[in-house]
C-alpha cells in the first residue's frame, strides 16, 4: 500500500499538473481512501488537502540530450530581487545564451530570504546567486558562473528552447453595412 502511495503521489508531482493543484486525500462510508484532484463529495470523511506548487518546474521538451541530463542530475536555480536591475538582467542573459533552462527565485519576503541564507549557509544575501546542483555560488561572476555550468555538463553553446505562445484568436468577420449594396456573386467555375 504504502509502495502505491508513493508511486501515486510521484505521479502527481511529476505529471505536470496545473502550478498549485490541489490533491484530495479522503475516507467514503465503507473506509475505502481515495486520492483525487477533484473536491470530495459531501459524504467524504477524514478529508485532506495538498497544495502541490510546480510553479519551479523547469520545462525540458526541445532540450538536446545533453541539456536534459544536465537539467535532470543539476538544476538551475537565479536568485534576485526586485530591486536588482543589471547585474541580475546579465545573469539571466549568460543563462539564456547558453541554452541553460532555469528557475527563478526572487527574494520578496523576509522568509524568502531566511530560506535563501539557509539554502546559502550566510547571512549575507547576495544577488544575483546561482545555485546549480547542491553547487552555489554568490554574487554574478561570468567566468565563475561558467564554470560551474561547465562542470555539471551544461553545453556553452546549446540552442535556446523558445516556449511556444498561443497564437492570437482570429478577428471575427466584419458585420456586413446594412445601407451597401452586396457584390455581385461569381460565376460557378466551368467544368472541364
Amino acid at each position: 500500500m504504502k509502495n502505491f502511495l508513493y508511486a501515486l503521489i510521484t505521479f502527481f508531482v511529476f505529471a505536470g499538473v496545473a502550478q498549485s493543484q490541489t490533491l484530495y486525500r479522503w475516507v467514503d462510508k465503507d473506509g475505502k481512501v481515495y486520492y483525487t484532484d477533484q473536491p470530495p463529495p459531501p459524504t467524504a470523511k477524514k478529508i485532506q488537502e495538498k497544495k502541490l506548487d510546480t510553479g519551479s518546474s523547469i520545462e525540458t521538451s526541445g532540450l538536446t540530450f545533453e541539456q536534459r541530463k544536465a537539467v535532470e542530475n543539476f538544476p538551475v536555480t537565479l536568485y534576485t530581487t526586485v530591486d536588482c536591475a543589471s547585474e541580475c538582467t546579465m545573469a539571466r542573459d549568460l543563462l539564456k545564451r547558453r541554452g541553460s533552462p532555469f528557475s527563478e527565485k526572487s527574494l520578496r519576503t523576509a522568509e524568502d530570504a531566511i530560506a535563501f541564507k539557509k539554502t546559502f549557509g550566510s547571512a549575507e544575501t547576495t544577488i544575483p546567486s546561482l545555485s546549480v546542483g547542491n553547487q552555489k555560488l554568490k554574487g554574478f561572476n561570468e567566468s565563475a558562473w561558467h564554470g560551474l555550468l561547465d562542470a555539471a555538463g551544461y553545453p556553452r553553446n546549446a540552442p535556446v528552447v523558445q516556449r511556444r505562445e498561443a497564437p492570437a484568436p482570429a478577428a471575427a468577420p466584419a458585420a456586413p453595412d446594412p445601407g451597401a449594396t452586396p457584390a455581385p456573386a461569381s460565376p460557378p467555375p466551368a467544368a472541364q
